[in-house]
This record gives structure tokens, sequence and C-alpha cells, in this order.
């Protein structure tokens, strides 16, 4: 066996070669730094995610309406617009968070169709409303975000809002998604899960696209948009049990929040979500405020095609 003998080296040479290797450890462990930081670092999902089809559309001059039969039942409800006064009361922790509404973003084909412009935006009108909040650096959050927040777990960032959608026409997905993913706002859509795949609505395709990209919650808005106040007690929980197991289901994902068709509701709706397991729903009355004792009745900002820009900015 030959044995290696090695010089042995002076005091000066060894503090050489110990600067050697620090620097070299330094220089390794930037390098390692810049490689994980350049390849974790988010991506702009505008970049990143890409729409195959781009086309602006306009629907029909159409609306959803109850049922005759549902419009004639309809005894004891209460307008959410009136549900501050009348029944959930804002109480307990309390955060400034606005909940902006939205319903179509889409031109208006019938200018006499004075309801369906107050349901919609333009999505000219859309672009400068969410260019405002991105260069504004408003943060959006979704509700998931909110119901910690109010139970005092998390703390929001900073200028919060929340973007909502309801009734899941297939406008979102051509008109809004697109401007969405432009500035990388995230919004939450209330879909009636048995006029999915019909007419002017969203298919489960255009659904589960928009979830993939991480902007776009889905959250129930009942199972055929009927005023749940007039329904009986098995009709009522296949509304709201029905549409949050479909969307649970197609989505993966739990479902947490619901959207009262019509804004109307009481006591027995109420208590027929928590069975369901809802945690929060959302309503129509107007207040930037959210509380734990209107987390059954979480007031939002109605956009509408009357609201000018300036109102749009006075809404947050």
């Amino acid at each position: 066996m030959v044995k290696i003998h090695l010089p042995l080296l002076s005091f000066k040479e060894k503090i050489l070669i110990g600067i050697f290797f620090l620097c070299l450890g330094i220089l390794l462990w930037q390098s390692f730094y810049l490689f994980s930081t350049v390849s974790l670092r988010p991506k702009t999902l505008k970049h990143s995610y890409k729409l195959e089809n781009t086309k602006v559309l306009t629907l029909p001059s159409r609306n959803l309406k109850a049922s005759p039969s549902v419009i004639a039942q309809n005894h004891g409800s209460t307008s959410s617009a009136q549900a501050s006064q009348l029944y959930l009361q804002p109480s307990g922790r309390e955060l400034y968070v606005p909940i902006l509404m939205y319903h179509y973003i889409g031109n208006n084909p019938n200018p006499a169709d004075k309801e369906r412009y107050a349901l919609s935006v333009t999505p000219d009108n859309f672009t400068a409303q969410m260019k405002y909040l991105a260069d504004n650096h408003y943060s959006t959050i979704t509700l998931d975000t909110l119901y910690p927040a109010l139970e005092g777990k998390i703390s929001l960032p900073p200028k919060p809002v929340i973007i909502t959608f309801d009734d899941g026409y297939e406008d979102l997905f051509y008109n809004a998604f697109p401007i969405l993913l432009q500035y990388h706002l995230r919004a939450t859509s209330f879909i009636p899960t048995g006029l999915i795949n019909q007419g002017y609505y969203l298919t489960w395709t255009q659904i589960k696209q928009m979830q993939k990209s991480g902007l776009i919650t889905f959250e129930a808005h009942s199972v055929h948009h009927y005023q749940l106040t007039s329904l009986s007690g098995s009709a009522l929980k296949e509304e709201i049990v029905g549409s949050k197991e479909q969307l649970e289901q197609e989505l993966g994902v739990p479902v947490n929040f619901f959207a009262y068709p019509y804004g109307t509701y009481n006591s027995r709706v109420v208590q027929a979500l928590k069975n369901a397991g809802f945690v929060g729903a959302a309503g129509t009355w107007a207040s930037k405020i959210q509380s734990e004792g209107t987390l059954f009745d979480m007031p939002r900002m109605r956009v509408s095609g009357y609201t000018s820009f300036n109102e749009f900015v006075s809404l947050l």
C-alpha cells in the first residue's frame, strides 16, 4: 500500500485555502438562491394561461325569472335590501371589505330593456374598473379568506375587495374572464347548477377552465334560481344541498358560500343553509362593512349599467 505524504501547510496557506472555500460556498449559495427564486416566483397568469377563444359575446335580452307558481307562493320573505333592519344585524367583529356585485358583462342588445341595462356592465367599462383596481393596488380576495378574517384568525392584505358575479351567464367566460386574467384579479361566481349547460349559461367545461386558472372561485346560487322563501322543506333542501353537492362533485373543492336568488331569505332559509354546511351567504343590500352578525347576509355593492366610473370608485 502506497502512502502519500502531503506537505505541511503554513498558517498563511491555511488561511488562504479557508478564504477560497468560503468564497466558493458563498458563490454556490447565491447561485442556488437565484435559481430557486426564479423557478418558484409566481408567474403572471396572463402570460402562462391562455384562452382558446376570446370572442366578445352579447347575450340576447333575457333575465332569470322564477316560475309563476313560485312567485305566487312567495309569502313571508325578507328582501336582503331590508335585512339589516328586519333580520340579521351587523354585530361582532367588523371589517371594511367592499364586495362588488355583477351580473352580465356585455352590451345590452335591447336599449328598451331597462332591467337588463341595470344588470349589465359593458366590457369597456368593466376593463376600466378592473384596471383601476390593479393600478391602485387593491387586493382581490375570496370569501374563504374573508371568513377566517372575521373570526380573527388571519389578517387581510391591504385594500381588500371581493368581486362577485351572479347567475352563471356565459359572458363571464367570454367577456369578463379575459379581463380578470389580464389584470390578475380574483373573483367569485355564484352558480345555479341546474341551469349549467343550458341556453346562455356557462358550461361545466368553461367553469373548470376558469377554475384551473386559479383566479375564479365558484360558489352556490341554488339549483334552479327559485324564490327560496316560498319552497316547502324538501324542495328548499334540494335547492340548497343539491347545488352544494353538485359543485363539490364537479370541481373537487369545498363549497362554503351561497348567494340568495333575488336576494330574498328568511330564518328558515338561513337554517337550511347552516344545516347543509354553508358558513355564509351573500345578500344584495348595500354596505362596505362586513361583520360576524351578517355572515349569512353579507352586503354587496351593486355595479350596473348606470354606474359611472366615478360612482364605481366611490363603491370601494
